[in-house]
């Protein structure tokens, strides 16, 4: 009898060898600190019923297919694009009508576990102004509307501030960039205030530049300061890790560890926020390759130097909850896989908020 008891002892220590090792690379790396709470920006066809670019119809195959490619590559959230806000504050006709109503039963349908979040918002001074009291009460009233009439658990708020100088852009989108600067922060807060006040229960996602004190983005970067106030009025935070204008990999690495190393001390304060980094998968043109330098922002390199800078700060603690993607209409079957392959692939133990 003793004897079956030693080794029912020793291959339970062998079995929790093999466990660990199991979610641990030939490098020491450990990938049970993966986050994996992993979302995707997704295109406005399953609201509007076609592309708005080749006007081509949305079919049902179409919606299997991103259904699938959803769960195959482990996202829990995606982010329909319900269009931006208008000047008046309202969300397009579009996003309310049955169709959109019924692509999202079918989605769910298809990946009965994924979260899905509306994706609304905009830039300040063209068709966002979170400066005007009516704009923000139009916008926050239509929002519960979205939620309500979609019987979706939240929405996912995308707020941008360009900063001016850069000619292209200055011509492009808002002359002289988005205004107040110095405002915007804490018009940002009080907007999810007051919609969090409007909607206690709702599941609010929301997104700001990575605030790394090394990158030249062209928008502008939320303060410390600014995310410990938004932190009480979100349950996901993405922080955009990509559009740096870094062009040397250590800078790339160190700028990587300070964002983590704010997130850290985010998570201290609010526990309960997901707090996500973003990656791009983007076409890039002329304009920008100043801000992207593909050699370095790659999939494959933005997700190794993340996990490179998470076993830095912490080998036993998780402090990426997961990675969001920018966006499924510039991400190939190619890139999938390479997300796959550095990312989503180490599953770990989830719990959805």
């Amino acid at each position: 009898m003793k004897k079956i008891n030693n080794l029912k002892i020793f291959v339970s220590i062998f079995l929790g060898y093999i466990s660990l090792t199991l979610l641990t690379n030939c490098t020491g790396e450990n990938l049970k600190n993966l986050g994996q709470g992993n979302a995707v920006w997704s295109e406005s066809v399953f609201f509007r019923g076609y592309y708005p670019s080749t006007l081509v119809e949305l079919t049902e195959d179409i919606i299997i297919e991103h259904a699938e490619t959803l769960k195959k590559n482990n996202i829990k959230y995606t982010y329909l694009f319900a269009g931006p806000f208008s000047e008046e504050g309202f969300i397009p006709d579009y996003a309310f009508s049955d169709f959109a109503i019924n692509s999202v039963k079918r989605l769910k349908h298809y990946y009965p576990e994924i979260v899905i979040l509306p994706w609304i918002g905009g830039l300040q001074n063209k068709t966002v102004f979170l400066d005007d009291s009516i704009w923000v009460e139009n916008a926050i009233n239509d929002s519960k509307r979205l939620i309500n009439t979609l019987s979706v658990s939240g929405i996912h708020f995308d707020f941008e501030f360009f900063m001016s100088g850069d000619p292209y852009l200055d011509e492009l989108e808002v002359p002289g960039g988005s205004g107040d600067v110095d405002a915007y922060g804490n018009n940002v807060n009080n907007f999810h205030k007051k919609f969090r006040k409007l909607m206690p229960d709702a599941f609010v996602s929301s997104v700001v530049v990575a605030t790394s004190p090394g990158t030249r983005p062209w928008k502008r970067k939320t303060t410390m300061e600014e995310l410990m106030v938004l932190t009480k009025y979100v349950d996901q935070l993405s922080f955009l890790y990509y559009d740096t204008f870094l062009s040397d990999q250590s800078e790339f690495e160190e700028n990587c560890v300070f964002l983590l190393k704010d997130i850290q001390q985010l998570k201290a304060a609010s526990p309960n926020v997901q707090y996500l980094v973003s990656i791009g998968t983007f076409i890039n043109p002329v304009e920008f390759q100043k801000y992207r330098n593909m050699d370095i922002e790659n999939i494959p390199n933005s997700l190794q130097t993340l996990r490179k800078s998470i076993q830095k700060i912490s080998r036993r603690k998780q402090i990426v909850d997961g990675i969001s993607i920018f966006c499924n209409w510039t991400t190939d079957e190619d890139e999938w896989e390479e997300i796959y392959d550095n990312w989503t692939k180490f599953k770990t133990k989830w719990r959805k908020r």
